[in-house]
């Protein structure tokens, strides 16, 4: 800590010994170093510094926070990323920029409601690392502040407070620093899909976002026009230097938001984005708070791709991670090669009125006429037939395995036997592990549902306090009591695996009996599916469940943020590929699936896919594109000669890697050159992809350092390379629509 000789340091409080030996040290005119040592040993002690002239606080040599009093100005430092903060006329950080190459992030007054910063009140308070300052605005008392986190990052936390005596409206509030529009151009991407699942870039310059509307979609909800940009990060690149912009929060969906503002864009702060969300920051009754999740700014020494890393490694910290016992089974699905699934929605197309959907009570009994003869004990015999010859590890069962409808969660035991039985059955007849499942949970149109599956208190009910014929309420009790019990009964008989599906939002509800809010809410439908995840996992602990996105459900549009309540305890472990599973090879080639390596650059948050074998080629191309992009691998759907040979030769080097593709770090050279290391083993694999319809030789270069490895000399098994200090090449011939694979071992 810097404390220049002209300057007078009054602390309040009793500091004990530590303040004593201070005082003393500066009235004899003590050394530099020993007044650090007691400044160091008093904050410490006491934690929070107010002061009357200026503080400076350092750590490791490195400035971190300097309060200048007299000229009413903050400065948090963190390498070289800088934060100005004016108090003056206001709380306004107007300025964040880079020291070491001079670029700047924020420029111009920091945007508040009604365009008049919160007047300052009393002193911040500093730490060693961070800065707290509070203010006024309207109705409001606003709460920020701002942390060194770590080399080149800095923290903002926004807090708003109602410290009246009546209910503060707050769905408008919104804050933020100001970027103006000029020459300093940034390449601009959100995380994590700078390919979006619809096959298209999404790489744009500030211009082009202040000037062209976004939006926003939902499970059969019109699309949503908006000024307003969100993403669950941003990266602003220019060259080889990038700026991080990340938006974290636990207990609500929020996003990180850019929006125009006269001649600029507002960035980093908080607002309210998606049908308000966070829909806890709507309103504030007296005396309530709402902080904000945390926006981290990060200067990347790097490309934009060094900041999808870097995004990797924060989510990490904050939980995102793998577990150290995650070992998914390979799974065969039954349901490509059979008719029940197909037939029965041809059926229920039947069953839509003219005026909208309705469930119709004989749909069940059709339901089982199509099971008997299309979903019996033999016929799935055959389908595990099939998976073992392929050499999957599970039987993955798509609708049809229970009684009735597909919501009523119970075994079939009339025609597939006891579950306890038919599990060992798979695992003595056909070396399979535990049976997985497909549970149907809202029942949606046009998913097939049965609202009987809970209780009838459980269905959704309207304004006038009518219940719906078809849609449940997940948030509400019934529900969550009825799903736990049987879910639960499943796990105990051999369910390994556990599919989240139909789940998109079924609001909104007008129930008062439910303990939601009236009208429920998109947030309390996504928190109901996560708590009984938690529930069935609590105690089940070893059930994988992939949670399909917990607002729009089976479908390509991801509502939710990817990482909103994976951190929680025995959370669900996996999410959806964003229905892939249909077409997948139509999916790869107009690179919508491309958008799976972006996904899998930014986030180590598992994803699971089943996809169609039959519509792969002899190089097992789709297969080993999904391989490498979810971390546990569905199949089914048997192709037929050498497709099938291939997918069988492809399987068996699959599962004797299969740790690096379930647990490893994933790196990225370009899309088609991808990366799974094991740093423990010091190994990687390298898949080698190419789309195109001709052969192309491509030569592979890159650093150990690059795809998390030190620097020693490593061999390549699949092709010839040569390695120059810790620079590896090789040159690999591709075929057509084809793929490589590359083993490298220290």
């Amino acid at each position: 800590m810097d404390v220049s000789s002209d300057e007078k340091l009054i602390v309040q409080g009793d500091a004990g010994p530590s303040r004593l030996r201070l005082r003393r040290g500066l009235e004899n005119g003590g050394s530099t170093q020993m007044m650090q040592i007691g400044l160091r040993n008093l904050v410490r002690t006491i934690g929070v510094l107010p002061v009357v002239a200026a503080i400076t606080t350092t750590i490791g040599g490195a400035q971190m926070v300097k309060w200048d009093q007299s000229k009413q100005i903050a400065i948090i430092k963190s390498g070289a990323l800088e934060l100005r903060v004016e108090t003056a006329n206001g709380i306004n950080p107007s300025s964040l920029k880079n020291l070491k190459t001079g670029e700047v992030y924020a420029d111009k007054a920091y945007i508040w409601p009604g365009g008049k910063a919160p007047r300052l009140i009393g002193e911040p308070e500093v730490k060693a690392k961070s800065i707290r300052l509070s203010g006024t605005i309207n109705d409001l008392q606003v709460t920020l502040t701002y942390e060194s986190a770590g080399a080149n990052a800095i923290i903002e936390k926004v807090t708003i407070t109602n410290p009246g005596t009546k209910t503060v409206d707050t769905s408008g509030f919104k804050c933020g620093f100001v970027k103006q529009l000029d020459n300093q151009k940034f390449e601009v991407c959100p995380v994590p899909y700078r390919r979006e699942t619809d096959g298209q870039m999404r790489v744009f310059t500030l211009d082009h976002i202040a000037k062209t509307p976004s939006g926003y979609g939902g499970w059969a909800e019109p699309w949503v026009e908006t000024k307003t940009w969100g993403a669950e990060g941003w990266v602003w690149s220019s060259g080889d230097r990038s700026l991080l912009i990340s938006k974290y929060n636990s207990n609500s969906m929020e996003w990180s938001l850019i929006e125009p503002v006269n001649d600029g864009v507002r960035f980093g702060g908080a607002g309210l984005w998606k049908h308000g969300s966070p829909e806890r920051a709507k309103q504030l009754k007296p005396g309530d708070s709402y902080t904000f999740g945390e926006t981290r700014f990060e200067v990347i020494e790097g490309d934009w791709q060094k900041a999808y890393y870097a995004y990797r490694k924060y989510t990490e910290k904050k939980g995102c991670r793998i577990p150290m016992t995650y070992n998914p089974p390979v799974q065969w699905n039954e349901l490509y090669d059979n008719e029940f699934y197909f037939r029965v929605c041809d059926a229920f197309n039947v069953y839509f009125a003219p005026d909208g959907p309705r469930f119709y009570s004989d749909l069940n009994k059709k339901s089982m006429e199509f099971a008997n003869q299309y979903y019996s004990l033999d016929i799935i015999k055959g389908e595990a037939a099939k998976a073992k010859e392929l050499g999957c590890e599970a039987l993955y069962l798509d609708p049809g395995w229970d009684v009735g409808g597909p919501e009523l969660h119970v075994w079939d035991e009339v025609r597939l036997g006891k579950m306890d039985s038919f599990v060992k059955m798979l695992h003595d007849d056909y070396h399979l592990g535990k049976v997985s499942l497909w549970c149907s949970l809202a029942g949606m149109p046009p998913t097939i549902g049965d609202p009987t599956g809970s209780p009838y208190a459980a269905r959704v009910m309207d304004e006038k306090g009518q219940p719906a014929e078809l849609l449940v309420c997940i948030p509400s009790p019934g529900f969550m009591s009825r799903k736990v019990d049987r879910l639960t009964e499943l796990c105990k008989n051999g369910a390994g695996f556990l599919m989240f599906d139909s789940n998109q939002y079924t609001g909104p509800c007008y129930s008062k009996l439910h303990g939601h809010s009236v009208p429920s809410t998109r947030e309390e439908h996504a928190n109901a599916l996560i708590q009984l995840a938690q529930n069935v996992r609590s105690k089940y602990p070893s059930t994988y469940i992939e949670m399909h996105d917990p607002v729009t459900g089976p479908c390509n549009i991801h509502y939710t943020p990817t990482y909103y309540g994976y951190d929680r305890k025995n959370s669900f472990t996996e999410l959806w590929g964003h229905e892939f599973m249909w077409g997948p090879m139509d999916d790869l080639l107009s690179r919508r699936a491309v958008s799976l390596y972006y996904f899998n650059l930014a986030y180590s948050i598992p994803l699971y896919l089943h996809v169609n074998l039959k519509s792969d080629n002899e190089n097992a191309v789709m297969f080993w594109w999904f391989a490498s992009t979810c971390r546990h691998l569905g199949v089914g759907g048997k192709s037929s000669g050498a497709v099938w040979e291939a997918q069988k030769k492809a399987m068996a080097e699959y599962k004797a890697l299969k740790r690096f593709y379930t647990r490893g770090v994933f790196y990225g050279l370009d899309e088609m050159v991808h990366v799974h290391t094991l740093p423990d083993l010091g190994q990687a694999c390298i898949n080698v992809f190419n789309l195109e319809d001709k052969p192309v030789k491509r030569t592979v270069r890159f650093s150990l350092a690059e795809i998390g490895l030190g620097s020693k000399r490593v061999k390549l098994e699949g092709v010839e390379g040569r390695q120059v200090e810790d620079v590896v090449e090789f040159e690999v011939e591709v075929p057509a629509r084809g793929h490589q694979l590359v083993v490298l071992k220290g």
